[in-house]
């Protein structure tokens, strides 16, 4: 059964036994009362006639004996003044004077009054009885009132009731279906959602404006979306990245490989000049240097990929020292001002990874077309800050999130010119990953580049133990 008729019909079948109950509960209390009204007004009703009766047959027996006839217009005359009707005996089983054949049997032995209802053809009767005792004889009066009126009254109230509950449970089924609606409604947008997004649509999420155990459970399920298609994006950008590898590695080793073989078979089939010859060789050459600069990166990644490595503390003043005097003949190559302003600090690092990646960012920077680099370094609190700027042709910002995937070129022409292979600064990625940082980038098409590195420096100088040792 389907939560929605679960729902309605629990609320019904909770508000019907409601109803009924109250019902039966308000008639039963009113019929009560009101018979308890009736027997208190009619036990003094018959208390009345029955002292009436007993003041006429005294006077009655100052007279003398009292006869049958007498004593039943004695009774007949009290019943009348009272408006009631009686039956009265001599004893218990002598009629004087009755409206009614019938009586219930009772159990009289006192002059303590007896009541009972029963009924006479379609009505009912309370019926009180009492004995009495004149001279040496025993009398038993009954009086009788019509109380149809009062079990009229509660049917009536039962019928009232009947049609007011009926008018209840009709706006409460009403309500009860907007409700349940409302209520389920949110269950089944999030079904609708968990089957859409079964069938490939992730972007499906739920809406709920309720405060309740049913928003928590939409908002779990939004956030699970969420961190679902997260990972469905990494994983297409991971088979994306996986594809645009392969692709590009192809294409690097075809086509080095295609210029080599073609040079080598002109050397080999045809009489060349010297300087032809020579020509061909340095095509040959260039080519080569290409493809080892391939595989030299490529190894590096895949080392870095597997190993471990020890990072120990190093002065950065003396490591930069080194770096600068390592670059600088590059620099005066390629005419390009180098401009180097370190402050003193402490960072642990693997010493060469680290070397080699800060010659790849100066390299990168100076093949920008920029006319000047410059290599700054800020300590400040527990953290060090090295930065590599360039005034180059930039970066396009819909690159630059993809710059260090490996084989990834801006400028695909220029980096085979200069026998890139798009591995720079993902290798340089790599080793900052390994000394728990990564690259900020920020660059601007035209304007030039700025790369960041924010590693943790070592607050002790450990120069000053050696001091104290």
């Amino acid at each position: 059964m389907r939560f929605f008729r679960k729902l309605f019909l629990s609320i019904i079948i909770i508000l019907t036994l409601g109803l009924a109950f109250t019902e039966y509960f308000i008639v039963s209390l009113s019929l009560e009362s009101s018979i308890n009204n009736v027997v208190d007004m009619t036990v003094k009703q018959h208390q009345l006639v029955k002292y009436a009766i007993e003041s006429d047959m005294l006077s009655a027996y100052t007279n003398g004996q009292i006869s049958s006839e007498a004593l039943g217009t004695i009774a007949s005359n009290a019943a009348d003044m009272m408006t009631v009707q009686i039956k009265f005996l001599r004893g218990n089983s002598t009629i004087i004077s009755s409206y009614f054949r019938n009586t219930p049997e009772f159990d009289i032995s006192s002059d303590a009054v007896e009541y009972r209802i029963f009924t006479e053809g379609d009505r009912k009767y309370m019926v009180e009885g009492s004995c009495f005792t004149q001279g040496d004889e025993v009398y038993t009066l009954y009086t009788f009132t019509d109380v149809s009126y009062v079990f009229e009254n509660a049917e009536l109230m039962q019928d009232r009731c009947t049609i007011l509950m009926i008018i209840i449970l009709s706006a409460g089924a009403l309500f009860t279906v907007f409700f349940s609606y409302v209520a389920t409604k949110p269950l089944k947008d999030l079904s609708k959602a968990s089957l859409a997004f079964a069938e490939g649509d992730y972007t499906k999420r739920v809406r709920v404006r309720t405060h309740d155990e049913i928003r928590d459970l939409a908002d779990t399920y939004n956030k699970m979306a969420d961190m679902i298609e997260d990972k469905i994006r990494d994983l297409e950008l991971a088979v994306k990245q996986r594809e645009d590898f392969t692709s590009a590695f192809a294409h690097e080793m075809k086509t080095p490989m295609t210029s080599i073989i073609g040079y080598a078979d002109t050397l080999y089939q045809k009489d060349l000049s010297e300087d032809e010859a020579r020509n061909a060789a340095g095509f040959i050459v260039n080519e080569g240097m290409r493809l080892e600069a391939l595989s030299f990166k490529l190894l590096e990644l895949m080392t870095l990929k597997d190993s471990d490595f020890l990072l120990e503390e190093i002065n950065m003043k003396d490591f930069f020292k080194d770096v600068e005097d390592t670059v600088r003949p590059a620099s005066v190559k390629k005419n390009v001002k180098l401009f180097f302003d370190i402050e003193e600090g402490y960072v642990k690092i693997e010493y060469d990874l680290f070397k080699t990646l800060i010659i790849n960012l100066i390299d990168n920077a100076m093949k920008s077309g920029t006319s000047d680099v410059a290599v700054l370094s800020q300590s400040k609190d527990d953290k060090y800050m090295i930065a590599v700027v360039d005034h180059g042709r930039g970066i396009p910002a819909k690159e630059l999130k993809r710059v260090t995937e490996a084989f990834y070129m801006v400028d695909k022409a220029r980096s085979r010119k200069e026998h890139g292979a798009g591995l720079g600064l993902a290798l340089c990625d790599k080793i900052a990953a390994i000394h728990g940082t990564h690259l900020d980038i920020r660059s601007r098409e035209n304007e030039g580049t700025a790369i960041r590195i924010l590693l943790k420096k070592e607050i002790t100088d450990p120069r000053e133990d050696d001091a104290d040792t």
